[in-house]
């Protein structure tokens, strides 16, 4: 390994460790309570824990199939992009199955903060995405770089925007119909 990839993987390291101390400070200023730890009343667990066993069955299923592919093709993306990837999908298949059964949103959660936050997420890795994209260093020699995660999480939150609001006009259309 030379000194670049050296750099760039503690580079990335130092990134994710700044991540999930983020992660911890945003679940404390979303929750009413200022806990860490987002509370779930008894039909929500339940159905997270489906939504977690669905996600769980997903992410091994693909990883699966591209254990198999992967050693017949090339897949001209670097092997971090192509995993989180499949991190990302599995993701969104436990969110979106938590928010179309009414269990991603916790008791304590500050909803209104909770979507300006992730609002904000997503804008800003996109904005990282564009800005690589810009430079010339999302897709190198027909590669695509370790910068497409910042594009595949902006993408990421903004489906699962989409699919709370999608819930939200549905369950507001079915109100008013049945009052």
């Amino acid at each position: 390994m030379d000194m670049y990839n050296n750099g760039r993987l503690m580079g990335m390291a130092f990134g994710l460790v700044i991540g999930l101390l983020l992660v911890g400070v945003i679940m404390i200023i979303i929750n009413k309570n200022r806990r860490l730890r987002t509370e779930y009343d008894e039909m929500q667990k339940k159905v997270r824990g489906e939504g977690y066993c669905i996600a769980f069955y997903t992410v091994m299923i693909i990883e699966g199939i591209l254990c198999f592919l992967t050693t017949a093709i090339e897949i001209p993306m670097e092997p971090i992009v192509l995993h989180f990837m499949v991190i990302f999908v599995g993701v969104l298949v436990q969110a979106g199955y938590c928010i179309w059964h009414d269990a991603y949103v916790g008791l304590n959660t500050r909803l209104g903060r909770y979507i300006l936050i992730m609002t904000l997420v997503s804008l800003f890795n996109l904005f990282i995405a564009f800005e690589t994209w810009l430079h010339g260093h999302m897709i190198v020699d027909g590669v695509i770089q370790s910068p497409f995660i910042n594009f595949l999480c902006g993408i990421m939150f903004a489906i699962l925007g989409i699919v709370a609001l999608v819930k939200k006009l549905t369950d507001n259309d079915s109100s008013e119909v049945n009052g």
